[in-house]
Order: C-alpha cells, then structure tokens, then sequence
C-alpha cells in the first residue's frame, strides 16, 4: 500500500508537482490570513471572477490569455480602489459591484465570441 502511494514520486514531473503544490499552498495559507485580517476575503472571488473579459478581450485578439487575464485583474482591482475613494460604498460593496460587472461583460464577450466563431465553449 505504501509502495502505491510513493512509486510515483520517483518521476521528476511529480516531484516538481509535489514541490509547487506545498509552496502554493503555503503562500496561499499567508495571502489568505493576511486578507482575512484586513477584512477582505472577497477580494481574491472578485478578482478571480473579474479576470473573464480579460481572457475573452485576448482570445479575440489572438494574443496570451494569461496577460488579458493580468491586464483585467489589475483594472478590476483598481476599480475597486476607486469607487471605494470617490463614494461613501462600502469596500465589500464596492467588489461585489466590480466583480458582477466585469463578469456579465465577460459573458457578453464570450457570448459574442461564440456567436461569431461557431466555437463550442461547453467541449
């Protein structure tokens, strides 16, 4: 039984793996902490779900997704700066606003996207 579970290790794309998944998981342990103590464990979801136009805007224009992905996450997350400075919204209200509408225009993106293409997002 034992001998199952560690006859995997002796290839090295599983020891890397192995490796990467215990410094993700460390670094997400301080990351999550620190933003639990400042009061704000939405912002990771609102990112995570504002990155979709991003991904839709550099799929069409045929260039990496992962840099729309950046692009879009740093234009959510100082959206969110803004209207936290320049209205009297709450900084959670202010991210719940920001991921829905980066969101719904990713789905709008992707909806066009698949209209003009004939691509079938769901296979």
């Amino acid at each position: 039984m034992l001998e199952a579970l560690i006859e995997p290790l002796q290839y090295g794309f599983m020891q890397r793996s192995l490796i990467i998944a215990v410094l993700v998981g460390l670094l997400c342990a301080v990351v999550g902490s620190y933003l639990m103590v400042q009061r704000l464990a939405l912002l990771g979801d609102a990112i995570g779900h504002s990155v979709l136009p991003g991904l839709a805007i550099a799929f069409m224009l045929g260039t990496n997704i992962f840099v729309g992905a950046f692009i879009a996450g740093v234009v959510s997350t100082m959206a969110i700066a803004w209207i936290r400075t320049r209205s009297p919204i709450k900084e959670d209200a202010a991210m719940g606003i920001v991921f829905s509408a980066f969101f719904a225009l990713g789905i709008t993106l992707i909806t066009l996207i698949q209209k003009d293409n004939k691509i079938d997002l769901n296979h």
